[in-house]
């Protein structure tokens, strides 16, 4: 017979397979099935001292029952471990979904939340069935939120906690500037108005933050955009003494925005650029239409597979090139048509042979020489482009490089191998370039910027707007005797700096910052 383990048979005596009597009172107890909690039930409602010291006894027992299969555990092989099979219990245990309060389940959330916030997701991401299988996967006991949950549980907790940690940043600002712009958006038919926050922390590192992007209805009118941008400097409690800057495109709406807020504002000298750029391309006809001849062989094989296709074999197999695709213009694009022209001109042997077997506008080599006389002519820009873009970028480069530029293009149209065409469209553009950038030396923020720049100091200037830079900085700082100082730390022995002057010869440089350095260089 199997030896009784449990400590109720301290308390009661076996009469036969289905009964059993109390040692305290002689009553008899049926116990079907061999079960005790009949007999457990007696003694919890008849004696209740015996009933704790049953239950003291019984959590002793398990507690060395358990460190006995712990110690048992330890000792089993890997092949014992593998051949171990679940119990009831524990396969239903393993299968069971974490409720929504268990922390793994918490932190899983969070770390879900906060990829679809740093990603620029969307909330129907977690709806996803693959996203589904990969966390069944990697947490099957996780129960999967839909994007409600999502939804609320990054507007609601994230956003606040992030917004506070963002206006604390604000505040370590002494001077805040801004960047501004208003777009369409196709997908959505609305417009959308953003407002992004550029700044220096005390350990003088340059700090971005994309403050708002919000829907704009109706018009865009100047007012209706001076009451978004007081109600967007409100909301992150932005005081006007902070504003150092705003940067905004030409439009006259942004223009009157600007105005009626009485903020400082400067317009984006890149979108300045790229209008220059644009009206070099549309100056002249014949440069105007060969371009148009450039979009439609970009089109023809960028609608078919089997004219790439067959083009790639040609650079591969005939002339042992690298295959390389056509780009396709984008007026929207800065410098796009630079980036189509060049890539015609790298496989240009590829698109002659593609062009004597089929029917695609024919390139002539003295057009050809004219769209290589115009990259020229554009590689600069897209360089100045690039640099203004930069992340790092400064103010105080938009002076020298706009004032290489022009010397760049000057340089081009002196060349022997520069026609008649190409120097009334080298002209048309200095013109615009002396229109739109012409007076930057007296806007406060382009020239003291750049005299403040140690790379550029007072070499773009001549003496005149010199001596305006520095009235005015002795101004701000508010202690006129550290001009002395001050042309002692430039080490100039006289007051007037001597302008800047071009450097001499007929050859350009390979690039616009190897221009600066020559200019400093003189």
């Amino acid at each position: 017979m199997k030896p009784k383990v449990s400590p109720i048979w301290k308390y009661f005596l076996e009469v036969d397979a289905n009964s059993a009597k109390c040692k305290f009172c002689d009553k008899t107890y049926s116990r079907k099935g061999g079960t005790t909690t009949s007999l457990k039930n007696h003694l919890k409602s008849i004696h209740q001292n015996e009933y704790e010291e049953f239950l003291k006894s019984e959590s002793d027992l398990k507690l060395k029952n358990t460190a006995s299969q712990s110690s048992t555990a330890s000792l089993s092989t890997p092949l014992q471990e593998a051949r171990k099979q679940l119990t009831l219990k524990d396969s239903l245990m393993k299968n069971q979904k974490w409720c929504t309060s268990n922390p793994k389940s918490k932190e899983i959330d969070k770390l879900i939340a906060e990829m679809i916030a740093l990603q620029d997701l969307p909330f129907n991401f977690v709806e996803g069935i693959g996203f589904k299988r990969l966390m069944q996967f990697i947490a099957p006991n996780y129960q999967l939120r839909g994007r409600q949950f999502f939804t609320n549980y990054i507007c609601d907790d994230l956003y606040p906690k992030l917004a506070e940690k963002i206006s604390q940043l604000l505040k370590t600002f002494d001077k805040i500037s801004f960047t501004t712009d208003i777009w369409s958006e196709p997908s959505a038919n609305v417009s959308l108005l953003s407002l992004t926050a550029h700044g220096i922390n005390e350990d003088f590192n340059r700090i971005k933050v994309i403050l708002k992007c919000l829907t704009f209805d109706g018009r865009h009118t100047g007012d209706l955009i001076q009451d978004k941008f007081n109600e967007m400097l409100t909301e992150w409690g932005i005081i006007y003494e902070k504003n150092h800057c705003f940067i905004r495109d030409g439009g006259s709406n942004m223009v009157r925005a600007m105005r009626l807020a009485d903020i400082p504002d400067i317009t984006c000298n890149v979108h300045q650029l790229q209008i220059c750029v644009r009206h070099m391309l549309d100056y002249d006809e014949d440069v105007k239409s060969l371009i148009g001849e450039c979009k439609k062989i970009c089109t023809h094989f960028n609608h078919s597979q089997i004219a790439q296709s067959e083009l790639h074999k040609i650079q591969s197999e005939q002339l042992n090139q690298q295959p390389l695709c056509l780009l396709q213009e984008c007026n929207t694009r800065w410098s796009s048509t630079f980036y189509m022209i060049e890539r015609m001109i790298q496989i240009q042997d590829s698109l002659c042979l593609y062009a004597s077997k089929h029917n695609i506008p024919q390139i002539s080599p003295q057009e050809w020489q004219q769209l290589k006389k115009l990259i020229t002519l554009l590689q600069p820009f897209e360089e100045i482009t690039r640099e203004m873009s930069g992340s790092s970028t400064s103010i105080s480069s938009v002076i020298p490089l706009i004032h290489t530029l022009k010397h760049t293009l000057q340089i081009e149209n002196n060349k022997p191998d520069t026609n008649e065409k190409f120097k009334d469209l080298i002209k048309s553009t200095i013109d615009q370039l002396n229109s739109r950038f012409g007076e930057l030396h007296l806007n406060n923020f382009y020239s003291i910027a750049t005299y403040l720049d140690p790379r550029y100091k007072t070499k773009f200037f001549n003496e005149v707007t010199k001596e305006k830079v520095e009235s005015k900085i002795i101004t701000m700082l508010g202690d006129v005797g550290e001009s002395s100082d001050t042309n002692e730390a430039e080490g100039t022995s006289s007051p007037v700096a001597k302008r800047a002057r071009l450097p001499e010869g007929n050859e350009a440089t390979t690039s616009t910052r190897d221009n600066i350095t020559s200019i400093l260089s003189e």
